[in-house]
């Protein structure tokens, strides 16, 4: 579940992750629920940062390319991602394949462009999804049609997309998540 690194990462926001090698550097000592949770993210969250980079669990939130980098690390980037990114006002949105390597070009994003109002990867195989929308007041992380869904929306659209994707996906494995509330599964009752 990814949502449980979120809540991990959001009831620590001070712990600093650096990345030295291929080892993961946590100060200071996280509580031992959050330490399980990370040691279980350990191999995304090294992905996700580059080597001797040294980053608060709170700039990791709050910054849409850098969370983006590390929840589809978590959702297991493995080929060639689809980016879309939406900035703010109305211009439009822009797609491409990224160069090589997630990590250092969402890293790039972050120092050089403007927060987005919505940043958008997707597996070019159709294995995963993650949607940031700024603003976010939740996760919702689901699996439809073989596809794995990670969502940080605000409250309405999170809602909207369960309707809209309730009634034309069979849904399953559906957990929410919302700062200050510990990760749970939702039932989905019959449409």
């Amino acid at each position: 579940m990814a949502v449980d690194l979120l809540h991990a990462l959001h009831e620590n926001p001070g712990l600093s992750l650096h990345r030295v090698g291929g080892r993961l550097g946590l100060a200071p000592t996280p509580p031992e629920e959050a330490r399980l949770t990370l040691s279980r993210h350990k191999a995304a969250l090294l992905q996700a940062l580059e080597d001797g980079e040294k980053v608060e669990a709170r700039a990791l939130l709050s910054s849409p390319f850098r969370l983006a980098a590390l929840l589809a690390h978590v959702l297991g980037v493995e080929g060639e991602v689809v980016r879309t990114l939406y900035p703010e006002g109305l211009a439009p949105a822009t797609r491409y394949l990224p160069p090589e390597g997630l990590t250092p070009y969402l890293a790039w994003a972050q120092r050089d462009l403007p927060p987005p109002r919505r940043l958008h990867l997707a597996d070019i195989g159709g294995r995963w999804v993650v949607d940031l929308v700024a603003g976010w007041e939740g996760a919702l992380e689901a699996v439809a049609a073989g596809t794995r869904y990670l969502l940080l929306y605000p409250e309405h659209g999170a809602r909207g997309w369960l309707e809209a994707a309730r009634a034309g996906l069979a849904l399953h494995g559906v957990s929410v998540w919302r700062p200050g509330t510990a990760p749970r599964p939702l039932l989905l009752t019959a449409a």
